[in-house]
């Protein structure tokens, strides 16, 4: 037997090795740097396809960015005008009237403990027959050490990550510059992406960019839309259930809507502290609370699948599975962007391997299966 040599293109590995070692330290020296343009990039993929249908009608590409951009400027100015000055001076007096309502709090707990203590003693033998041999005072008095100390934690995360966005002012400058320019380059730059590729391989790595690309922009659009409707909703609400800070409450919730699970409930308890350290009381409370929670329902089963959920196409179990390891991986980010990257893996799965990853419809499985006789 006589062994057949092979040949191994070291010259041709390591003209494709080198250039990609160095560009991948290079990238990994400049990481710090790297976020707004990476930010701006993904947004003029998201745009592309409206700028694409400006053309389309023979409008030229610098005009049609052009013309985005001053439609963007124009409702961020016109937001900026109608909502951002009473916001500003809500915030700022609820941030002068903070240590005011702290004490509020403490005097409406006290009263809330004294009056179940007050219960308790009345049904101490029946309560004491079911384990239950602790005060309310006492319990709470032994829980607030723990609760206080994950407060504390908690604030000091949402303190923390302000201070980190205020100084990414400059990101301010750079991302609507580089998306300006992303946006008028970006058929080439896709075009130079794709030359990377095996030739075989270019038409189906740009049907698997276009899925991956129309799944985040059909994502990121409609959760801006159902957000925008649900913090005016909430405001509304606010203000028709006489709830201090009513705008303030509603555009926080809004924006805390895009976080799954954690928002809502972040909204709630702003909502309950506002309502109890304002003077509201007990029913009138758990009235606002009760509306709200029937408002955000309504948003979860009524309002959010018909505009966001039909983009996605994943099963509910997947869809938690990725939550949950989004924000074990990445946090508060990783939650928020878990459901679309999840939808782009297994649109990616299903084009590069649809022999294996494709849907298959069960009712031809049970067709074809023969039932015993």
């Amino acid at each position: 037997m006589t062994s057949v040599g092979v040949r191994i293109p070291w010259r041709r590995i390591l003209s494709v090795a080198a250039p990609t070692f160095v560009v991948a330290y290079f990238l990994w020296r400049v990481r710090d740097i790297l976020p707004p343009f990476l930010i701006a990039l993904f947004t003029a993929a998201l745009l592309d396809p409206a700028v694409c249908r400006l053309t389309r009608k023979g409008v030229s590409r610098a005009r049609a960015v052009a013309s985005l951009f001053a439609l963007a400027g124009a409702v961020v100015l016109l937001g900026a005008f109608l909502v951002l000055p009473s916001a500003i001076a809500q915030v700022t007096e609820l941030g002068a009237n903070i240590s005011v309502y702290a004490d509020n709090l403490s005097v409406s707990s006290r009263k809330l403990t004294d009056r179940a203590d007050g219960w308790y003693e009345e049904h101490a033998r029946t309560l004491g027959m079911l384990g239950l041999s602790e005060k309310p005072s006492v319990f709470v008095a032994r829980q607030s050490g723990p609760l206080s100390n994950s407060v504390q934690q908690a604030l000091t995360g949402v303190r923390d990550a302000v201070i980190g966005l205020l100084g990414q002012v400059l990101w301010l400058i750079i991302i609507p510059v580089s998306l300006f320019y992303f946006l008028l380059e970006y058929p080439a730059i896709r075009s130079r992406a794709l030359v990377m590729a095996p030739t075989s391989r270019r038409a189906q790595m740009d049907r698997v960019i276009q899925d991956v690309l129309n799944i985040f922009g059909a994502y990121v659009r409609g959760l801006a839309k159902v957000c925008v409707l649900y913090a005016a909703t909430a405001a509304i609400l606010f203000w028709i259930l006489r709830v201090p800070y009513a705008l303030f409450l509603g555009l926080a919730a809004g924006t805390f809507y895009a976080v799954p699970y954690v928002g809502p409930a972040m909204s709630v308890l702003s909502v309950v502290f506002i309502a109890l350290t304002t003077g509201k009381a007990l029913g009138a409370t758990l009235l606002v609370v009760g509306l709200f929670i029937v408002m955000h329902v309504s948003f979860d089963y009524g309002v959010t699948p018909r505009v966001v959920g039909g983009s996605v196409g994943l099963h509910p179990l997947v869809n938690i599975f990725a939550i949950m390891c989004g924000v074990t991986l990445f946090g508060v980010w990783g939650m928020i962007l878990a459901v679309p990257v999840a939808a782009s893996v297994q649109k990616t799965l299903v084009q590069l391997a649809p022999r294996y990853f494709a849907s298959a419809d069960p009712s031809e499985d049970v067709a074809e299966d023969p039932s015993p006789s």
